[in-house]
């Protein structure tokens, strides 16, 4: 894969990355670097960065580009743990 296929991969990527981000955990991602697996090891992309307001924390998105979907988030459990609830319990 070339340098230029890659980088319009992570052109699509980062987009869907950021949105997922605000969606499920109400933050900005800023993307500092990424890395894209060899297809023959599997379709994915890593986007690192960070939460603005929080530079020295590293967040990595893991982002399946055939799908073009995210897979999964890592970082700090901070982070993690302030992950947006898919459902609201009604308060009574």
């Amino acid at each position: 894969m070339s340098n230029n296929e890659k980088k319009e991969l992570v052109g699509e990527a980062t987009p869907i990355g950021v949105k997922f981000i605000k969606e499920h955990y109400d933050a900005d991602f800023k993307l500092k670097d990424y890395a894209v697996d060899d297809p023959a090891v599997h379709s994915r992309i890593y986007l690192y960065g960070y939460i603005k307001g929080h530079e020295d924390s590293k967040i990595t998105i893991y982002y399946n580009y055939k799908t073009k979907e995210v897979i999964d988030v890592s970082g700090p459990d901070w982070f993690i743990d302030s992950e947006v609830p898919k459902y609201k319990i009604p308060s009574s």
